[in-house]
């Protein structure tokens, strides 16, 4: 596979003997066309334990997040072991309209929209995630355009350069998906199929693809990979076979070095074995198993990687327990958090996959502590086989090799007493819950709490080799690196020095470091006004180099602003909370006001008002304000000082808010005997705007029927708190009253799975 080859050439071979004699005699800088950039990718993974290989390592789908806000989170997603982002489509789309299949009707092949943000707000996010040891992957629209009035036809905002009836099949809708030419030949949908035979639309699409590599994207998914043809399999010899994939595959620049799958279903008319040669494919299917064995509690056939009765092998899959087809259809969007934490927990367990946590929009389940545990599990077991073991259909073991051992259970308490080739000790869980198992006699033994996941191994803590602090340091500005020369070249040196320069090795000195002790050494620097794009350095004792295995590192740097103009808090705010705004007017049109004021609405300036902002000092202004309840889609805004106005150069700001959810629940698995708090949110719902509610609610179908009265929160949110009655088995039932309105979820009803 073109994403997992690892070919060393002999004369690869002589260039690393030639650069290993060169580190004998003397240091000699590697030149910019040598150097992978940043605080390279291995080097900073480190830093977090993620992989070296993005395939290796635990993907987050950032749906339909802005570049600016993942860019924000950098941190906290290599904290929590994600090893890299997928990104929403880039290119350009429709100007109106938030719907998120809008994001799927590319009206143009480049980078910048209006929902995720601009080339360069791309490029700054894949430039800092590089820093964390992070890989972008953009989610590739390549297949079609945008739709327009008809089904077919291009929308009139598609780029001039798309619209000609020769760039497209105009062979109508595929009305059978079981038929190989009808797939590739014709519409998706009503989207205009384009003629991904010819050169000069494969030339179209490959120049979009090497735009977002060299804005620092490091992989592709590739949407509807199976409605463009290939030459190979079921596509051989017939009039619609192209070379698509060959040409562009074979043009990407970078291409060694980039992760790539694609949304192929495996079905009949799949191809699924030659798209499988060329890039990973994605278990849709597989999703879909483990999701119903949590739901039916019956995780004994979770074994097979699988789409529908399609086997696929693991080391060539893409998993998720989601994605956003799924979720924006309905398929899994009724799942409540715990299903999804214990389903994702099984995937992510195991061995050769690459796991795909999809990040639903205004939750924060992606940071979780079990997630997290499940992330590091993954990434620390890279390299080790697997072994998958029931003790009741409701448990599961995946074991490591004999390294460590994840364990999802669904049901209540158990004891277990399994088989393991896990090395004997006492293992103390990872994750949240209290569990500490005994391996002895090759058998592993202990209680396992209920509904809960455990994750036992001996965890290696890499070595920080090197940090900094500011990570974006400023032209101008000062920046402390520290070098841990741990298992380095210079261990045990008496003295270091920091060999340094910047955009190349610009202006190169020797700065002598502070020994902090243990082999840690740290060093202040004010970075040369003059520089442009990035600080270079390696270390020296005299003697001995560290030059990063001949890569050196760097550091990128801004010229100007340390920080972003706007920023909030928290990055996904919803209709009836707070939001705390920051604007450093640094270099705008209001640095040195001594008062600024926020002129904001919402949904296109709707219930516009000014409110005072509070000063930091340095130019640096705060405000927090609730979301006005009413607000549907976002908060609109601007600044001023009452004479002069920023306004992002007549683009306005905006942030995109969500609606609370109509019911929510915490803990998301309370158990009999327990106590279980509810939170109803009644905004556009019957029994908005009433005066009291009251819970009316059972178990088990209803059984021991009670109104219970909840307390106001404000905004229309209700809340209660509950004890699960101790002879409730499986779930707590439950509608809303005021005495004279109900709201019973459309006949639905709500209920709460429970544990025993």
């Amino acid at each position: 596979m073109f994403s997992k080859s690892k070919k060393i050439t002999c004369i690869a071979m002589s260039f690393l003997l030639i650069l290993l004699s060169l580190s004998i005699i003397g240091f000699v800088p590697v030149s910019a066309a040598d150097n992978t950039g940043g605080q390279t990718a291995a080097a900073s993974a480190n830093l977090y334990g993620l992989p070296d290989r993005t395939e290796d390592g635990v993907m987050i789908n950032a749906y339909l997040w802005r570049f600016s806000d993942i860019k924000s989170r950098l941190r906290e997603f290599a904290e929590a072991g994600y090893k890299s982002i997928q990104v929403s489509p880039v290119q350009r789309i429709k100007s109106s309209g938030d719907q998120w299949w809008l994001l799927y009707q590319p009206c143009n092949f480049h980078i910048g929209n209006r929902q995720l943000g601009s080339y360069e707000d791309f490029r700054l996010l894949c430039a800092e995630a590089e820093n964390y040891g992070i890989k972008i992957i953009v989610d590739a629209v390549v297949n079609h355009v945008a739709e327009g009035n008809y089904k077919g036809t291009w929308s009139d905002e598609v780029d001039n350069e798309l619209k000609r009836s020769d760039f497209y099949h105009n062979r109508g809708e595929c009305d059978n998906y079981k038929n190989r030419e009808k797939v590739t030949q014709f519409n998706l949908g009503g989207l205009p199929d384009l003629a991904t035979q010819r050169y000069d639309v494969q030339d179209i699409i490959l120049n979009f693809l090497n735009e977002c590599i060299d804005a620092g994207a490091d992989g592709f998914r590739f949407d509807a990979t199976k409605h463009i043809e290939t030459n190979r399999g079921e596509d051989a010899w017939k009039p619609w076979a192209g070379n698509f994939w060959d040409r562009v595959l074979g043009g990407l620049h970078n291409r060694s070095n980039l992760y790539l799958y694609g949304e192929v279903l495996p079905d009949d008319a799949d191809n699924d074995e030659v798209y499988r040669q060329m890039f990973d494919i994605t278990a849709h299917g597989y999703g879909g198993t483990v999701r119903g064995a949590v739901t039916s509690k019956n995780l004994t056939g979770v074994l097979n990687i699988n789409h529908g009765d399609h086997s696929i092998p693991a080391n060539e899959a893409l998993c998720y327990l989601e994605n956003h087809d799924d979720y924006e259809h309905n398929v899994s969007r009724s799942l409540g958090q715990w299903e999804r934490k214990m389903a994702y927990a099984i995937i992510a367990s195991r061995a050769q996959l690459t796991p795909n946590f999809f990040l639903r929009p205004y939750e924060d389940l992606w940071k979780d502590s079990d997630v997290k545990a499940v992330n590091k599990f993954h990434n620390a077991m890279v390299g080790k086989n697997e072994y998958l073991r029931w003790t009741r259909n409701e448990t599961i073991l995946i074991e490591r090799g004999d390294s460590g051992v994840s364990i999802v259970n669904l049901g209540g308490d158990t004891y277990i007493d399994s088989p393991t080739n896990l090395k004997e000790g006492t293992y103390s869980n990872k994750a949240s819950a209290s569990c500490t198992l005994q391996v002895s006699g090759g058998r592993i033994r202990g209680n396992v709490p209920g509904g809960k996941i455990v994750v036992l191994y001996d965890e290696v803590v890499p070595p920080n080799v090197v940090s900094w602090n500011p990570q974006v340091p400023v032209s101008g500005g000062n920046v402390t690196i520290t070098y841990n020369a741990t298992g380095r070249q210079l261990q045990g040196s008496t003295s270091v020095k920091i060999h340094w320069g910047y955009d190349g090795f610009i202006g190169v000195t020797d700065t002598t470091m502070t020994s902090k002790g243990n082999n840690i050494w740290e060093v202040t620097l004010t970075v040369p006004a003059a520089a442009k794009t990035k600080l270079d350095f390696v270390f020296t004792d005299g003697s001995k180099w560290d030059n990063n295995n001949s890569q050196n590192w760097n550091i990128p740097i801004n010229q100007g602003q340390p920080y972003d103009v706007v920023s909030w808090n928290p990055q996904a705010p919803v209709s009836g909370g707070n939001v705390t705004i920051t604007y450093n007017a640094t270099g705008r049109q209001l640095q040195g006001s001594t008062s600024v004021k926020i002129h904001w609405g919402y949904d296109g300036f709707i219930g516009v008002t000014d409110t005072t902002m509070t000063s930091k000092g340095n130019n640096i202004w705060e405000v927090t304000l609730t979301v006005p309840a009413a607000a549907k889609t976002k908060l609109d805004f601007v600044f001023t000082d009452g004479s002069k106005w920023d306004n992002n150069n007549s683009q306005n700001w905006n942030i995109p808010i969500g609606q609370l959810a109509t019911v929510s629940w915490n803990p998301q698995a309370p158990v009999s005997g327990g106590n279980v708090t509810i939170t109803y949110n009644a905004t556009g719902r019957t029994l908005q705007g009433s005066a009291s509610v009251k819970i009316h609610w059972g178990y088990d179908g209803f059984i021991g029927v009670t109104d219970t009265t909840m307390t106001s929160k404000g905004n229309n949110i209700w809340e209660v708190t509950l004890t699960v009655p101790a002879a409730a088995k499986t779930k707590l039932d439950f509608v809303f009253t005021d005495g004279s309105k109900w709201d019973n979820n459309n006949s639905q009803n709500w209920g709460i799975n429970i544990g025993i």
